[in-house]
């Protein structure tokens, strides 16, 4: 999961980044961040289209021009001899149908000399056309000369032709020449071809620290080249960059795998899941802020005032400090990456000391804050984490200002202000994800175990006024269960605050339960069995509720209905039974479910035992063990440990904990003897009369002894 969502985030396409473009003009001037030297494409093309294009068309006789256009000039004379010789059509009309015969450009004055020319002159007239067309085309006609080529077909005409004639001739002519030169495609490419070849390479060097593209310059085709050879092209896709942040994610996504055992609370998909996440927000933001941030012309250190600490201090309240250190060291490597791939850095001396700059102080800052954190017990203590970060971040990047040869008195405010914003939203966005993705993931943070924990909580003060036999109950089950979970490697705070409210629902009625009895009789001997029955059963279900209305995490909900599991309420069951035997056994069981993790198994045994071990007479150490290792066995013949990860080993090493811890809690006590009439007269109570005894020569008068003096004590004593 770390390796699949980092190499999303670290993916070289940054929001707001537009890859440059030819014809954009630029800012500022973009410097060589090395040497190069390398063959241009783009230069290459452009010399050789240029040696190319030098070289003129091949162009041969095409022969067969003058037999097409003289084969056109026929059928255009036809045309207009027909319409001169329809005798149906009025002198305009004549006109019109010979100025629109297809392909001719007849003018109206033409038009009407072509019209009302006799016979004779008619045939003259065509007879000097043809030869004149056949004259011109017989000869190389380039394309450039076509309009030569009409004049000199008009200097073919007879004297004899008047002007009118010769200007209808010329018309008739004029659109008929055309070029009898061809293109031979061929033979043009292959001269032009070898024109390419014979032009050699163009090669571009660059120093490092020269402008490749000057401020305020026009980028063109080859520039944009350049900026994509050196690797300084904004927002253009890099594969090399892609290559590099797929390999890191990897890397990272091993040392997870590697560490992951190791740390507890990332056990469970959703506890990982959570971690990723985590982690990949925060370089994704890294990522695309280092593009508008870095380098730091104008020296104002603002990428310091990214709350990126806030992913390992979320990572240590949401699940431990292991998980935090880990993201923090991560996160370090990860922010040093994503400032170095970043675009148009033209990374120099002075800018590679801010990406180093950047990482540092984000890794020292979220030690800091997970340092504070990992000690948190309250949850308004998170912005003394976020102080931490501030400060951690500060210290980081000042130290490493020292390094800066281009350093300034000045810079120093920036940096303490970048430093202390960066910390207070730090601060705000890690309890925005402490609640958010705590409630999200289903997952109950240390710190609000903690709080639960306090005995000051709402709920635990009404356990104490309305049912205190209740609450003993479920101090002693959890003082029982948090230490045999931290013996088998459970969660042993979880376990004891998920005893605190295992009988919340007891509230409803703690009358009926027999630990707040105290001297009044028990209110089931009057009623029904099966009354008694729904009675207890519903501490849990409205024990569930009462909790999810005082909002308590999932977490310590399951303890509610699985410390009884699917188990029988047994005295009220035999009790119905012995009326009617035939009951269903079905109608006393609890709802369930069975317990599903090591956590609310422990408090089913702990609950049953300390019942059991607090209604017994002899509460030998004998007696306890064999009371404890009874009621195990009974759990694992009903198969209520069934669906919890406990093993035989756990329940060896819960019973021998269990036994130690009651046998503490009930040990036998010696009874004291009266205080002796000394210590009453030392506190001045009355003094009981002696008895005499039956021997007179034995006889002696106590009272009548002289009591010895009261000590004193001087101001310099200590009492």
């Amino acid at each position: 999961m770390v390796a699949l969502l980092l190499s999303v985030a670290l993916f070289p396409v940054y929001p707001g980044v537009q890859p440059l473009r030819a014809g954009t003009i630029v800012a500022r001037a973009i410097l060589a961040p090395r040497d190069l030297s390398y063959e241009s494409e783009v230069r290459t093309n452009a010399v050789r289209k240029q040696a190319a294009d030098a070289i003129p068309e091949v162009v041969v006789l095409d022969t067969t021009v003058r037999d097409r256009q003289l084969a056109d000039l026929e059928r255009v004379l036809r045309e207009v001899d027909r319409v001169r010789r329809d005798p149906a059509l009025s002198a305009s009309a004549r006109e019109s149908a010979i100025r629109g015969v297809p392909g001719t450009t007849i003018s109206q004055d033409a038009a009407a000399t072509l019209a009302r020319l006799s016979p004779e002159q008619w045939d003259a007239m065509t007879a000097e056309v043809r030869a004149a067309l056949g004259r011109t085309l017989v000869g190389s006609v380039a394309s450039s000369e076509v309009d030569q080529a009409k004049n000199r077909a008009a200097g073919f005409f007879s004297p004899s032709l008047s002007d009118a004639e010769r200007i209808a001739a010329r018309e008739l002519v004029a659109p008929l020449i055309i070029p009898t030169l061809k293109t031979d495609a061929p033979r043009t490419e292959a001269q032009r071809k070898q024109a390419r070849e014979n032009t050699p390479p163009v090669k571009v060097s660059f120093n490092r620290g020269q402008p490749v593209v000057d401020a305020g310059d026009q980028v063109d085709a080859a520039g944009i080249e350049a900026l994509d050879r050196l690797g300084v092209n904004d927002g253009a896709l890099r594969w090399p960059v892609a290559a590099g942040a797929l390999l890191i994610s990897i890397a990272a996504g091993v040392v997870c795998a590697v560490a992951a055992p190791m740390v507890g609370s990332l056990e469970g998909a959703r506890r990982r899941l959570l971690f990723a996440l985590l982690l990949a927000v925060a370089v994704l933001v890294a990522k695309s802020a280092a593009p508008f941030l870095l380098p730091d012309d104008q020296r104002r250190y603002l990428a310091l005032a990214l709350p990126l600490c806030a992913a390992p201090l979320a990572a240590t309240l949401l699940l431990d400090a292991g998980a935090g250190l880990l993201m923090a060291g991560l996160l370090g490597a990860l922010i040093a990456f994503a400032g170095v791939a970043a675009p148009g850095k033209n990374l120099g001396e002075a800018s590679a000391l801010e990406v180093v700059q950047f990482a540092a102080a984000m890794a020292i800052g979220s030690l800091a804050a997970v340092g504070i954190a990992s000690r948190t017990d309250r949850g308004q203590r998170v912005i003394l984490a976020g102080l931490a970060a501030g400060i951690g971040v500060a210290t980081t990047a000042s130290a490493l200002l020292l390094l800066d040869p281009d350093r300034r008195f000045v810079d120093l405010p920036w940096l303490i202000g970048s430093s202390a914003a960066g910390g207070l939203w730090t601060a705000v966005l890690a309890t925005f994800a402490f609640t958010l993705l705590g409630r999200m993931f289903g997952i109950v943070t240390r710190v609000q175990l903690m709080e639960l924990g306090q005995l000051s909580h709402p709920l635990m003060r009404r356990l104490q006024d309305e049912a205190p036999g209740t609450f003993q109950h479920a101090m002693l089950v959890g003082n029982l269960a948090e230490r045999a979970a931290d013996r088998i490697g459970a969660d042993p705070l979880l376990v004891r605050v998920g005893a605190y409210y295992h009988d919340v629902g007891k509230l409803y009625s703690p009358a009926f339960f027999v630990e707040n009895f105290g001297d009044d009789p028990s209110p089931h001997e009057h009623i029904d069995p099966m009354q008694s029955n729904r009675v207890i059963q519903q501490h849990v279900t409205q024990g569930i509720e009462l909790a999810r209305k005082e909002r308590l995490p999932e977490a310590i909900i399951q303890f509610i209905p699985e410390h009884h599991g699917t188990r029988l309420v047994a005295y009220f069951y035999r009790r119905a039974a012995e009326v009617r035997p035939d009951v269903s056994p079905d109608l006393f069981r609890y709802p369930g479910p069975k317990p599903q993790s090591r956590e609310t198994a422990l408090v089913m045994i702990a609950d049953a035992c300390e019942a059991t071990a607090r209604s017994m007479t002899d509460r030998s150490t004998e007696r306890i063990r064999e009371v404890v290792e009874r009621t195990i066995r009974e759990r694992i013949e009903e198969g209520q440990l069934d669906e919890c990860p406990l093993s035989l080993r756990d329940l060896k090493i819960v019973a021998d904990t269990y036994t130690a811890t009651l046998n503490a809690v009930f040990h036998p006590r010696v009874e004291y003897p009266e205080p002796t009439r000394r210590e009453l007269a030392d506190r001045g109570a009355a003094l009981p009369a002696v008895p005499r005894s039956a021997d007179p020569a034995r006889q002696v008068i106590v009272a009548d002894l002289p009591l010895p003096p009261r000590p004193t004590i001087s101001e310099d004593d200590t009492p």
